[in-house]
């Protein structure tokens, strides 16, 4: 079946060569092997979730950087008080965190997925079910579910499951077992929002019929994500709060909404993002999207506008090669890498280097090396001028449908009678600040009388820096982040 949807998919898009269906099969093979080869479920004691998180941290940010960064958390309020950072806190455990592989359906604009997502279940009394939506992932097979020690699962494990909460975390369409489909990236709102729905009411189905739960009284909701996922959270808290009919189902399975923490948004995609992306920031005498450092932009700024450009042809029907640089499609890089187009017997290109199983950095510098070249307007790209203008069709991008397909994933204006906090950096190099001041704005401005506004300096927490200064930003900032959303939502007893 996922061979069959392959062709389709390739057919839809653009001209495909026997050659390139061949190549891409086999990395749908490759990439059913690797799922079958990881485990479904385990059980891991807190000591060593904790102990993962600590080795984490240090490869993150270095010793000296950690523990300037533990003072920090705790002596101020805004951070839970966990006892993560002591090795002598009650934290320092046998019991056990589940992990599960969750399967369950969903449905987007293609209809039903089999889709799959991260469960953990804590070692101690339930306090409630934290709904998660990650942050950006390259790669189809980076997923939480399918890397219980990786980082995203060990933080969610540490800071939510050990504290006392069911952790429900969707791979989204896409992504883990759903890889054969694509992706609807965070112009895409509705069916990741959708996803979270169904997951929740596939994980309290399988609570019951596990008898995991002991209570019968309803279970608190709260909802948090990071970065693409910190739009999905939003989105979910007002679509939850409008419209009975996604309601409904959640209610029926007492699950009541109480707050929704969303952290580093992209929620004014076509105020903020696009001409963020479009704009050099290396050049700027004025710092008008408050970013920290160009680097980390001029690094990853590639690997967004894949994951956009690519969500956008499929699910509107638009040939890829219409919107992408030739060049830059075909991973032609300046450095002989080995996800590169040009390397020997490869068929990689922006698309189907996402099968493979690499980590998302590999994944990020091979999108970045292949960025690196003149268009044939002139335009380039470069750690000097980081505006992907060269890696797209210039008719791109004033292109009416786009636009207009960008501007309706905005989340900005609108009330809500629900508890909201937006968390950001006050300097992000990856998703600008001003995303989180515009919908901050909005709601306040169409009457939202809960909503809060956590603006952290980026020197309140430090971490290694190749260029700027060593203190948090948009990827060292996620380490830490979750305890704020913790510290929010333990304040609902």
């Amino acid at each position: 079946m996922r061979i069959i949807l392959l062709v389709w998919c390739s057919l839809i898009l653009q001209p495909v060569l026997a050659s390139d269906l061949a190549s891409q099969a086999h990395l749908f093979q490759q990439a059913e092997s690797f799922i079958l080869s990881q485990p479904q479920e385990s059980e891991i004691p807190v000591s060593e979730v904790v102990a993962n998180y600590r080795k984490l941290e240090l490869r993150w940010v270095g010793q000296d950087n950690a523990a300037y960064n533990h003072q920090q958390i705790e002596s101020n309020p805004i951070f839970a008080k966990t006892g993560l950072f002591n090795s002598n806190a009650k934290i320092e455990s046998s019991a056990k965190i589940s992990y599960k592989r969750l399967k369950y359906q969903t449905t987007n604009q293609d209809g039903i997925q089999n889709v799959s997502g991260l469960l953990l279940l804590p070692p101690a009394k339930i306090k409630g079910i934290i709904l998660y939506f990650h942050s950006t992932i390259s790669g189809k097979l980076n997923v939480p579910s399918l890397h219980f020690q990786d980082y995203k699962a060990e933080m969610l494990a540490s800071i939510f499951a050990a504290n006392g909460y069911i952790v429900v975390a969707p791979d989204y369409i896409g992504l883990g077992d759903n890889y054969s489909a694509m992706h609807p990236y965070i112009v895409y709102p509705r069916p990741n929002v959708d996803d979270g729905q169904s997951m929740l009411i596939a994980t309290m189905r399988y609570l019951t019929q596990q008898q995991l739960l002991k209570t019968k009284s309803s279970l608190p909701l709260f909802v948090s994500g990071y970065s693409e996922g910190a739009s999905y959270a939003l989105w979910f808290s007002r679509i939850y709060q409008t419209e009975p009919a996604f309601r409904r189902p959640l209610l029926q399975h007492k699950l009541i909404l109480k707050q929704t923490v969303a952290i580093e948004g992209a929620y004014d995609l076509s105020g903020v993002m696009l001409p963020f992306l479009l704009s050099n920031q290396v050049s700027e005498s004025v710092n008008h999207y408050n970013i920290n450092s160009s680097f980390w932009g001029s690094m990853l700024k590639p690997s967004l506008l894949v994951n956009a450009l690519l969500s956008y042809a499929y699910y509107n029907h638009v040939a890829v090669s219409n919107l992408f640089n030739p060049n830059f499609y075909a991973l032609k890089c300046v450095l002989d890498l080995p996800l590169c187009g040009h390397a020997t017997s490869n068929q990689f290109n922006v698309d189907s280097v996402r099968f493979s199983n690499t980590n998302q950095f590999k994944l990020a510098l091979n999108y970045f090396f292949a960025a690196l070249f003149k268009s044939s307007a002139g335009i380039s790209y470069s750690p000097l001028d980081n505006s992907v203008q060269a890696l797209v069709n210039p008719e791109m991008t004033t292109d009416k449908s786009l636009l207009k397909v960008v501007s309706q994933a905005d989340i900005l204006n609108w009330k809500s009678t629900n508890p909201i906090s937006l968390v950001s950096l006050a300097k992000d190099s990856l998703v600008p600040e001003n995303n989180s001041a515009a919908a901050y704005a909005g709601m306040i401005k169409s009457g939202s009388k809960n909503v809060k506004y956590i603006k952290v300096e980026n020197n309140l927490l430090h971490a290694r820096a190749i260029l700027g200064p060593n203190v948090a930003d948009h990827v060292s900032f996620e380490l830490y982040a979750l305890l704020i959303a913790l510290h929010e939502f333990n304040q609902f007893k």
